[in-house]
């Protein structure tokens, strides 16, 4: 005999979904990956939406990486004083009597005389962005918890824009630095908030897709053309705003289903399932709203607040999650990871201006590292799982950042400068696989309610990693060998690391972990085990 259940509209939502709702959710769609599969699983829309959102990393790579050539000193300077002026070299300008002067103003180092007592500027404004991705890391993902995964990625967006146009106009190295900082703040907020809102659309074996597939290595190599062809520091700032035009395709993606439902916004959540349905070819009412409802009642109950009315969400706070035993460790475990390989990546990254050889060439060598290692962590993330995938990619680079201190401290790779920089460029695609399989793990090992904050968290330690690196790279001109082994010995310690966290390939993506009983009302698992259903979304 088979059972009817009752239509259900958007005046409906205060109301209790039936026992023969509730029986047939619980044998066909019982969390929110099983809605997906039935919207088509990786569709039209999939693709669409990952293209979007994704397409605004070759602006990001613009971003971060454009100091390298905004800061590079000119190779000779003319000293004037009141009856001569001679051509200096660039180690001896501090000697120059007179004014520094060039005719060249192809970097702010040039324009702005920042050599002798203001050299470190340059390097200092550098770090200073990094310091910015730390606010933005921390405050992107209490944002996108709050209101929402697409006005915080759009927001972020704006401020790497905003940040860009700043610097091209800046009258002097002041206002620069606090452009660079607010770009930082801008880029933290995107890398962190768009793998978020891209996962959250895609089923299970399709998740790893969003943190391996972004254009971000092709960004750096088109970044070390355009640096090549456009000379002058202003013109190159310019140019790298035009990707931001990228930004159209935000308003065509709809908000993430799992934090409507998540925040109770089910008749919303309903729109954006017929808008996957009609992309995906599937009929229209594919999705019912009682079976998006029924979810989000279950989880709204298991996000309520202790003694608060009905049906009132909890918001999850940082102190929560250090109250909560297992997200405390997860969030630890994952800040290591995060430290680890941005220390490697950063580390190698910022110090490619000081190797050997056309430095645009250089520049784009290490995207192409980005373009082959991210597709590589996706291949391999998801046949051996993600923490054998981290621990393989960390390993990796260790072996080559091990065999560059060793060779630096028998035989000198000063003498070898193209074996110095091969070694680093292999060392690095191990970071860059381990960063895609990272950010997945990461997304997979939070519940809605908090995903975005520990993701956040792991952010800041990227970016604490990316404040310290180039200054032990700095170390480096008078002991060679002691950055390798310092980024080997904080790769493996990643590598180590991956295996304390739980393994998430193939599991629904998480909503409430209730290993530790203690934090969820007896009641509750009561009810859920009666169910025999755990939701998930």
């Amino acid at each position: 005999m088979t059972s009817k259940v009752k239509s259900i509209d958007s005046n409906d939502l205060d109301q209790e979904p039936s026992d023969d709702c509730a029986l047939v959710l619980n044998q066909e769609l019982t969390n929110f990956e099983d809605v997906l599969n039935k919207l088509g699983g990786f569709g039209k829309f999939q693709i669409l939406s990952l293209v979007s959102i994704l397409s605004l990393e070759i602006p990001a790579a613009f971003g971060i990486f454009v100091p390298i050539f905004l800061g590079v000193p000119p190779k000779s300077w003319t000293c004037v004083n009141d009856t001569f002026e001679w051509t200096l070299l660039a180690n001896e300008s501090c000697s120059c009597p007179g004014e520094l002067t060039t005719t060249l103003d192809t970097s702010l180092v040039a324009e702005w005389t920042l050599v002798c007592d203001y050299a470190w500027v340059s390097d200092f404004i550098t770090s200073f962005q990094m310091v910015g991705t730390l606010f933005g890391n921390l405050y992107a993902g209490s944002f996108a918890d709050r209101y929402g995964r697409k006005y915080a990625c759009l927001g972020a967006t704006l401020l790497m824009f905003l940040g860009q146009v700043c610097s091209a106009i800046a009258p002097n190295f002041y206002v620069y630095g606090a452009a660079r900082f607010l770009a930082g703040i801008g880029f933290a907020g995107y890398i962190l908030i768009s793998a978020i809102y891209s996962m959250e659309f895609h089923t299970t074996e399709y998740r790893q897709v969003c943190g391996s597939v972004g254009p971000w290595g092709e960004g750096v190599m088109l970044l070390g053309l355009l640096a090549y062809l456009i000379r002058p520091w202003r013109h190159l700032c310019w140019a790298t705003t035009v990707p931001f035009l990228l930004i159209l395709g935000f308003f065509f993606v709809p908000e993430s289903p799992r934090w409507l439902l998540r925040n109770n916004k089910v008749a919303e959540a309903l729109r954006v399932t017929d808008t996957i349905a009609r992309l995906n070819g599937k009929p229209p009412g594919t999705v019912q709203l009682a079976t998006l409802k029924y979810i989000a009642k279950n989880e709204i109950k298991m996000q309520e607040s202790p003694g608060s009315e009905n049906g009132k969400v909890k918001t999850v706070s940082y102190l929560d999650m250090l109250r909560n035993r297992d997200l405390r460790f997860t969030t630890i475990c994952l800040m290591t990871l995060w430290f680890s390989w941005s220390f490697t990546y950063f580390g190698i990254s910022y110090n490619i201006r000081n190797m050997s050889g056309d430095p645009y060439l250089n520049v784009m060598f290490l995207g192409l590292t980005d373009v082959i290692g991210y597709p590589a962590g996706l291949l391999i993330c998801n046949r051996i799982g993600r923490r054998k995938s981290v621990a393989f990619f960390m390993t990796w680079a260790t072996v080559f950042l091990v065999a560059l201190a060793l060779f630096e401290l028998i035989v000198g790779l000063i003498s070898y400068p193209q074996l110095l920089l091969a070694f680093c460029l292999v060392g690095k695609f191990g970071a860059s696989g381990a960063r895609g399989c990272i950010r997945t793990l990461t997304g997979e090992s939070y519940p809605t309610a908090c995903r975005a904050k520990g993701s956040g968290l792991g952010g800041v330690a990227a970016g604490v990693a990316g404040i310290v690196a180039p200054q032990l790279a700095f170390i480096g001109t008078y002991w060679p060998s002691i950055p390798f082994f310092v980024f080997a010995l904080v790769s493996i310690m990643g590598a180590v690391v991956s295996f304390l966290l739980s393994e998430t390939m193939g599991k629904p993506m998480k909503e409430m972990n209730t290993e530790n009983k203690k934090d969820v009302p007896p009641e509750l698992l009561k009810e859920n085990n009666s169910n025999g259903l755990v939701t998930r979304l």
